[in-house]
């Protein structure tokens, strides 16, 4: 399971994926039904997935499948040759990346596959956590201790500013700058409650 360094040029980064998967050989056909981005690092892919019946050669609706795969991304913008690396799997392979979007997971069709079950349980844990966490402005939170710079724990906020995300210590009325990501892991409760 390494990376596959390639030349991508001025090609779109879904289109060039699209490219590289989409495909049918003597065994199945390969089709990406949806492609999503996240970060620019991860790709999340529904793919189509029909078999050839082995006795026919022809493709077997019945085996129809959608399944997800995820593919690390890499550039090189130095390297005229190798600009791009991708690193693929799929999800029975259970891969750590989680981030997978909604209307991709709604694509797949159901499996039985342990590691995929659980790949697809996190991803939609993960967009329940991040719903949970839709801030508006003036929005009182609470969170786990995060300690600051100063020394000091806050745990309990007010929304000031959504662009940047600034917060403002309810204790101490100091102003707070907490990172989204950071933020989503330490919250206990829900944004709901308005100043």
């Amino acid at each position: 399971m390494g990376w596959t360094y390639t030349h991508r040029g001025s090609t779109p980064v879904k289109e060039f994926l699209t490219d590289q998967l989409n495909c049918e050989n003597k065994h199945a056909s390969y089709k990406i039904l949806d492609i999503a981005i996240v970060k620019m690092r991860t790709a999340y892919m529904a793919v189509e997935i029909i078999r050839r019946n082995q006795k026919t050669s022809l493709l077997d609706m019945e085996t129809r499948e959608v399944v997800a795969f995820v593919f690390l991304l890499d550039y090189r913008s130095n390297d005229p040759n190798y600009d791009m690396g991708y690193k693929d799997m799929d999800e029975s392979m259970g891969p750590f990346e989680s981030e997978c979007p909604e209307r991709i997971l709604n694509l797949l069709t159901p499996t039985e596959h342990e590691y995929a079950l659980k790949w697809r349980r996190r991803c939609r844990e993960n967009i329940a956590r991040k719903r949970s966490l839709r801030l508006v402005k003036n929005t009182v939170i609470e969170t786990q201790p995060i300690s600051f710079l100063d020394g000091c724990t806050r745990s309990r906020f007010q929304v000031v500013s959504l662009k940047p995300l600034q917060l403002l210590c309810l204790d101490t009325r100091m102003l707070c700058k907490v990172p989204r990501a950071m933020l989503q892991n330490m919250i206990k409760t829900p944004a709901a409650s308005t100043v």
